[in-house]
């Protein structure tokens, strides 16, 4: 095929080991194939060098005259939501079994459009724009957040685009559509100005292991998958499910629950896929993003989640899919869910907390991103310079151990066999190195990834509660109806007491889980360096 320039828009870190080449926004690439499939291009970089990368990542270059009159351009927002209806509409009676994979990986999901991290200019309102929706006044802010790259930067937020996907408005001024009356519940309770919400607790918790990860194939060997088999405690009955089934299940939480903070799934990957070591670290990923959902009092009990841990019908499947796929009570409506306790939240209480919280989850999930790439770099440290260091050192007394027996003319010697040990000693010392990056670097890694994904979130949740503040202040302004006016301010607080319910559920599982992982690798660490310990020990008593 004939070769084309592409403009990266967004950075990608390709897997080590792997054809996935590492690109960033700006660059200019020379598409050489683009009939990989699943998503993925092939191309060179400036250097020469060649890889895949994902098809959704770039866009084409095309050197071409402008016309003498501009083509007539549809409103963005009439072209957005026509695209999205057809794509709705097609996907609907999806076939289960095609083998295709989102081309936007789990931390970028198109669903839960993040606007505190840089995005292109795409389904946006340009920065310097004047379209907003009728009836609401709504300004840019000046907030501390952090690029791609984790730097803290300050960027003006044109948050029209999110307002409107969040149904936001609708919901507090109560104007959308008529919805159905939700068939469950969650209950959140207040227990002082400190705490203002909590979610109920989970009356009956449960587990959910994820193993025997196998490939299957059908079509004759045509198409090939890995199988998950999962199982809940509750039920016992194993069910079986691929990384898509995953991926859709996501799009439905995240687009459902945009005041909840889902934890995220592990990248796709297209080369490689199939090895051991990397159905393993996907099974143990995946397990991560189960145990959290388990755990949260709403996503653990809703309808979906349920759905997608029981189902063994092909029916049934596919009308659960429909039903989850037409759900009305999404976005902002998930409030009409809730139960909050009646007492109103003073303004004076909320905006130095939400503040406060906000500056708080910045640094936070800088550090945490500081902490990922520090596990990321002693896990390649370990599997290559440690080992390969080690390694040279075993070596190095293995020979002078050799010459000592050569100096013997094939006579046995003590001090050759001494220290030809310690050349052997040595040389397991790396191989341990090389084994307990998976032991003990991989899980705080993986851990870490499941809190990256969640820090990313809270910073849209808590800016969707400023929002609805806003606007009930507005309406406080101009309302001259004071029934309408009270129901306007209860939509508020719903929606402020569901924010401060999952904050509170995040810390709550932040210090639990977090210090449980610390202390497991630390326990690991200490495990590790002792039988390196041991192993010299027991050779320095050869020499006695």
């Amino acid at each position: 095929m004939a070769t084309f320039k592409a403009r990266v828009l967004y950075d990608f870190q390709g897997e080590p080991g792997t054809a996935e080449m590492t690109i960033s926004a700006g660059e200019t690439l020379t598409v050489t194939r683009t009939d990989v499939g699943e998503g993925w291009w092939e191309g060179l970089n400036s250097k020469g060098q060649s890889g895949l990368f994902p098809e959704a990542y770039v866009e084409k270059v095309t050197d071409s005259n402008p016309p003498n009159m501009p083509a007539p351009v549809l409103p963005a927002q009439t072209a957005e939501w026509g695209e999205a209806q057809q794509h709705q509409e097609d996907d609907w009676d999806d076939d289960w079994d095609d083998d295709t994979y989102s081309e936007i990986p789990n931390n970028q999901h198109p669903t839960r459009e993040s606007i505190y991290s840089n995005e292109s200019s795409q389904n946006r309102v340009p920065y310097g724009g004047q379209v907003q929706p009728d009836n609401v006044s709504m300004t840019g802010t000046n907030m501390p957040v952090m690029d791609s790259k984790g730097t803290i930067t300050k960027k003006s937020l044109n948050i029209f685009s999110s307002y409107v996907k969040s149904g936001l408005e609708g919901y507090i001024l109560g104007t959308g559509k008529e919805l159905p009356v939700a068939n469950k519940k969650f209950h959140i309770f207040r227990e002082s100005d400190d705490i203002l919400a909590r979610w109920e607790i989970v009356s009956n918790p449960y587990t959910v292991q994820i193993a025997s990860p196998k490939k299957t194939s059908k079509m004759g060997g045509l198409k090939s998958f890995i199988a998950y088999q999962l199982t809940p405690s509750f039920s016992n009955v194993e069910v079986s499910r691929r990384y898509k089934h995953f991926d859709w299940l996501h799009d439905r939480l995240s687009n459902k629950f945009n005041i909840i903070a889902i934890p995220p799934l592990p990248d796709k990957q297209v080369s490689g896929r199939y090895e051991e070591h990397f159905i393993e670290h996907r099974r143990a990923q995946l397990q991560e993003f189960i145990n959290y959902m388990c755990r949260h009092p709403v996503l653990s009990t809703c309808e979906v989640w349920i759905h997608f841990l029981t189902c063994t019908d092909e029916k049934q499947w596919k009308q659960g899919k429909r039903n989850a796929e037409r759900d009305q009570l999404v976005g902002a409506n998930f409030c009409m869910c809730v139960e909050a306790p009646d007492k109103e939240i003073l303004s004076s209480i909320v905006d130095p907390k939400i503040d406060e919280s906000l500056n708080y989850i910045v640094r936070l999930d800088q550090c945490i991103k500081n902490l990922m790439q520090t596990a990321q770099d002693q896990q390649k440290k370990c599997v290559n310079m440690y080992k390969r260091e080690f390694t040279k050192i075993g070596e190095s007394f293995f020979a002078l151990g050799s010459a000592f027996e050569y100096n013997q003319q094939g006579m046995y010697s003590k001090a050759s066999v001494d220290v030809k040990s310690i050349g052997s000693t040595y040389s397991i010392i790396g191989k341990l190195f090389e084994e307990q990056a998976k032991i003990d670097w991989q899980p705080l890694y993986d851990k870490l990834y499941i809190y990256k994904g969640i820090t990313s979130d809270l910073p849209d949740i808590l800016n969707l509660q400023k929002l609805s503040e806003q606007k009930k202040k507005e309406c406080e302004r101009t309302a001259t109806q004071q029934v309408a006016l009270a129901d306007i301010r209860r939509r508020a607080d719903v929606l402020t007491y569901t924010v401060f319910a999952e904050l509170n559920h995040f810390q709550n599982e932040r210090d639990a889980d977090l210090r449980f992982t610390m202390k497991t690798f630390l326990q690991e660490q200490l495990n590790f360096y002792k039988n390196i310990v041991c192993k010299l020990e027991d050779t320095l008593r050869q020499f006695d």
